[in-house]
């Protein structure tokens, strides 16, 4: 007997669209939680929505059809068709009805639908022309790093050194940067370092470093501090910087690097503010040479 076709295949369809439903559900519920303070709570909510999401992917996995790469392409191209009409007409209707902040989040969502097949169809292009994919994503060469802050990190009142910070930081942006482009990295720039609140000795400092901005052999690379406090389980936004890396050969040359594939709308927005920055110092630089030949 065909599974899908069967009770138990129908069965396995409504615990599958049940499980999505609860993971999604708890998410909601243990972000209301945490919002509240209710940290266990919210921790007990976060691990049973994992654990609804494993349910639904074994579910899925009795009823799964062999297919290749281009099939979930093909297959995801015409899903996002699809929600991007729906968000269209979902926009159109909101706005009727006098729901203007919905119409607009709904005409925000259909373009970004919109974005995602687009770069579907770009890259099964690539595959069926025999095209090597080019780039890497923002999520592929992420880190994270924590480290147990110490007495002779800090100065005697027991507050860290920004400089010790500051180390972490461009050790976790050059990590970042060296798994994006595969060679070695220099630090050629650290811009916007915001100190929003001091850490103290026997804090858990943990510093996030994404990729935000790619020119040429250059690499922008936003890193955040966060700080710990392990007995109270708080933790506080305490530092932000931009690091610009560059890519180097073992003579210290400039080497180009992949192409930043940005896909959310938050690395969009990253890469947009990256480039301003970068034209920014482009005109400032600009402006230096050209003084700097008047005075001549």
């Amino acid at each position: 007997m065909n599974l899908r076709k069967s009770k138990t295949g129908k069965n396995l369809q409504d615990a599958l669209n049940q499980e999505l439903r609860a993971h999604f559900e708890y998410i909601v519920a243990a972000d209301a939680a945490q919002a509240s303070g209710h940290d266990l709570v919210a921790d007990i909510f976060f691990q049973t929505a994992e654990n609804e999401m494993e349910h639904a992917r074994q579910e899925r996995a009795f009823m799964a059809e062999e297919k290749d790469v281009e099939t979930h392409l093909s297959e995801a191209i015409a899903h996002e068709i699809e929600a991007t009409s729906f968000y269209r007409k979902a926009s159109q209707e909101a706005a009727n009805e006098g729901f203007a902040e919905v119409a607009d989040f709904f005409a925000r969502i259909a373009g970004v639908e919109d974005e995602h097949c687009a770069k579907f169809r770009e890259i099964l292009a690539d595959l069926k022309e025999g095209r090597s994919l080019k780039g890497r994503t923002v999520r592929h060469s992420a880190v994270t790093m924590a480290q147990l802050m110490l007495p002779e990190q800090a100065n005697p009142a027991g507050f860290v050194h920004g400089g010790e910070l500051m180390k972490m930081m461009d050790n976790a942006a050059g990590v970042a940067a060296a798994r994006h482009s595969h060679t070695n990295v220099v630090t050629a720039l650290v811009s916007e370092i915001n100190f929003i609140r001091p850490v103290k000795v026997g804090a858990l400092v943990i510093i996030n470093a994404r990729i935000t901005f790619v020119h040429r052999s250059s690499m922008e690379v936003r890193a955040e501090v966060d700080t710990e406090d392990i007995g109270e389980e708080k933790r506080t936004r305490a530092l932000t910087a931009y690091y610009t890396m560059v890519s180097v050969d073992d003579s210290g040359r400039p080497l180009e690097v992949p192409p930043l594939i940005v896909y959310t709308e938050e690395e969009q927005r990253l890469q947009k503010e990256g480039l301003e920055r970068y034209e920014a110092r482009k005109k400032r630089k600009q402006k230096s040479h050209a003084h700097d030949s008047d005075r001549s």
